[in-house]
């Protein structure tokens, strides 16, 4: 299976997405949105940055197997 988001309510009755990997781990959860649409559209907005999203480097270290710009 891919990666994909579960949409749950949390202990504070607020809704929160995740993004789960292929094996189970997961790689985010959000912040508490008070309902289902507000939290679906910050799912999309996550897609479109994973999809298009710059990567900026704030570490300053170059990996060696990291090519440069």
């Amino acid at each position: 299976m891919a990666s994909h988001f579960n949409l749950y309510v949390d202990a504070d009755a607020c809704l929160r997405f995740q993004l789960v990997t292929a094996n189970g781990d997961v790689l985010l959860t959000s912040k508490a949105f008070e309902d289902e649409d507000a939290a679906i559209a910050a799912i999309w907005s996550v897609r479109e940055a994973a999809a298009r999203g710059r990567i900026t480097d704030l570490t300053g270290s170059v990996p060696e197997n990291r090519p440069t710009d």
